[in-house]
């Protein structure tokens, strides 16, 4: 199942903090998810301590994303 399902998949949680880090000229985390996209169907450490395969955090609940096309 592992090889179909990636364990990592970029959330709208993960991208607003890695975006309001970058606003801060903090890109460590930016670098540190697309060191993790490259290899999503892996279990990676660095993606277990930040917390990327579990639940989103309490503050993302009310995260509003908008797609102004």
């Amino acid at each position: 199942v592992s090889a179909v399902n990636a364990r990592y998949i970029l959330r709208n949680w993960m991208a607003e903090s890695a975006v309001q880090k970058a606003n801060l000229n903090d890109f460590s985390e930016v670098h540190l998810l697309q060191q993790i996209l490259q290899h999503p169907f892996q279990r990676q450490q660095a993606a277990e301590k930040a917390g990327y395969s579990l639940r989103p955090p309490t503050w993302a609940k009310d995260l509003k994303v908008s797609c102004s096309s």
